[in-house]
């Protein structure tokens, strides 16, 4: 048990590890953006506090820490209809937010006031039902049309049918008063090993989301622009990717935009609003990044057509 609790801990660090890096490194900390982003960081902290809070109960005891690790694994899915409340705020959004988010206060208080299977059966049920609010949030937002949304949707689903089920099996034990927890798939090392696959799932599904949403916003501000600047990935005739390539990119972004208030971010390079600004563009590189002229014979001029 202990040893799948370890998985599940390392397997959200990981995937909040994951989202923070796309993020931060695609979308940046403002706006709606930048706040779903920091639900994604409060699940995975509240995945990993969790389940170090499960060791303290698995090998100490303690009812409170019981009750407070499972508030806090149910927490980190709740997360899920928030972010998408904060992207973009509906009456869905926000229904699958309250519900989910009470779905956290009755967790804490069952796990503190029932049995050890009762208090899983509660939580098995609540997790069914934040896996729902999280699909249809994530549905009925306007980010819906995605493949990627479309597939987390799937995965959360299909979780929530896998916690529905472990409930039931768990609620036929009660009955029948059997103090054996179920076993094979709908044990607690199984329900572990399906979070585990789930969280992967998601994390993949949220990251490609980012990836396209920057991909459109960069091919949008392409169309905007003027002339592009773009550092090549690699030399031509070349093999291997260019040295230096991000840092040469990131160059080429900041001096196009000490120059012209109107550049914008594209892929490999920058925007300008206007095609004279290409000649200023280089010579800031020159003097203010120090290219040499190696480099500045890299860049590829590129006037866009209106």
């Amino acid at each position: 048990m202990v040893a799948f609790v370890m998985a599940l801990s390392v397997t959200c660090l990981a995937a909040t590890g994951a989202l923070l890096l796309v993020g931060l490194l695609l979308v940046g900390r403002d706006g709606p953006a930048g706040a779903s982003l920091q639900y994604a960081a409060i699940a995975g902290v509240a995945e990993v506090s969790a389940s170090a809070i499960y060791l303290v109960w698995v090998n100490v005891g303690w009812s409170i820490a019981f009750a407070v690790a499972n508030a806090l694994m149910v927490l980190g899915p709740v997360m899920i209809p928030l972010a998408f409340h904060a992207l973009s705020p509906t009456s869905v959004t926000l229904s699958s937010t309250v519900i989910a988010g009470a779905g956290v206060v009755v967790v804490a208080a069952t796990s503190f006031l029932l049995p050890e299977l009762e208090a899983v059966v509660v939580q098995s049920f609540t997790f069914a039902v934040v896996g729902v609010c999280g699909a249809a949030a994530a549905l009925g937002s306007r980010e819906g049309h995605r493949a990627s949304i479309r597939v987390l949707a799937g995965t959360l689903s299909v979780f929530s049918l896998y916690c529905a089920a472990r409930g039931i099996a768990l609620a036929i034990a009660v009955a029948e008063d059997d103090d054996r927890a179920p076993g094979g798939i709908f044990s607690d090392a199984g329900a572990i090993t399906v979070g585990v696959v789930v969280i992967a799932l998601a994390t993949g599904a949220v990251s490609a989301f980012w990836l396209a949403v920057r991909r459109e916003n960069l091919l949008a501000a392409a169309g905007s622009s003027a002339v592009l600047v773009i550092v090549p990935g690699r030399r031509l005739g070349g093999t291997g990717r260019l040295p230096r390539f991000r840092g040469l990119v990131e160059d080429v972004r900041e001096a196009a935009a000490a120059i012209d208030p109107g550049a914008v971010s594209v892929f490999g390079g920058a925007g300008l609003s206007r095609s004279g600004a290409a000649t200023a563009l280089k010579d800031t590189l020159r003097i203010d990044h120090g290219w040499t002229e190696e480099e500045i014979a890299l860049l590829a001029q590129t006037t866009v057509e209106r």
